[in-house]
């Protein structure tokens, strides 16, 4: 074991919990993942674990924290033009899933949230904050949340099928053309009369 104590190279330390933990509970599920299992594939002391986050309900909250980029990119795109922000939004969801280090954040969010109540609602909680909110912003209130939620559908669809399940077409298009396949749809709910 290395790094035996809280000194020097914590947050080193922290991130290989972190993603040992990632790895853990997408596969094996959060009941099934030990903190000692989890120390052991971090190469850390088990004591650290505790120290950093506090037992495993700490280590599940932090697990469940989107890349910083995630909110950024959704935001970026929101502040876009009307005309040009369905697009937008499709070319920022795909960036992150096609980044390596974003997507393996991404995927054990999901893969977590399927397995544990708790990291459901969390996720349930991020998704309300960083993309309902911030894509239904300047929609018209009447409509605004059903808009956004209808983008969500789409958009949440691509990636499962294309990034989580893998199977289908969608899989293996190249990201500019999934981005004219999908845009006209996002800018359909975005601005055009719903039934």
């Amino acid at each position: 074991m290395t790094g035996r104590g809280p000194r020097g190279e914590r947050g080193e330390q922290a991130d290989r919990i972190i993603a040992a933990a990632r790895r853990s509970f997408a596969t094996r599920g959060y009941a099934a993942t030990s903190l000692r299992s989890v120390a052991q594939e971090a190469g850390v002391d088990p004591g650290l674990v505790h120290y950093y986050f506090r037992g495993k309900t700490g280590l599940l909250e932090a697990v469940m924290e989107p890349p910083e980029a995630f909110g950024a990119a959704v935001a970026t795109a929101a502040e876009q033009p009307l005309p040009e922000r369905g697009r937008a939004f499709v070319q920022a969801a795909l960036q992150m899933w096609e980044d390596t280090a974003s997507a393996e954040v991404l995927r054990s969010i999901i893969l977590t949230a399927a397995q544990e109540p708790a990291a459901l609602q969390r996720l349930r909680q991020l998704f309300t904050e960083l993309v309902l909110a911030v894509v239904s912003h300047d929609l018209p209130d009447s409509e605004r949340t059903l808009r956004a939620s209808l983008i969500a559908t789409q958009i949440d669809g691509m990636v499962m099928n294309r990034y989580i399940w893998r199977v289908g077409d969608i899989a293996a298009l190249p990201a500019d053309a999934v981005t004219d396949l999908l845009a006209p749809t996002i800018q359909h709910y975005l601005a055009d009369p719903l039934p």
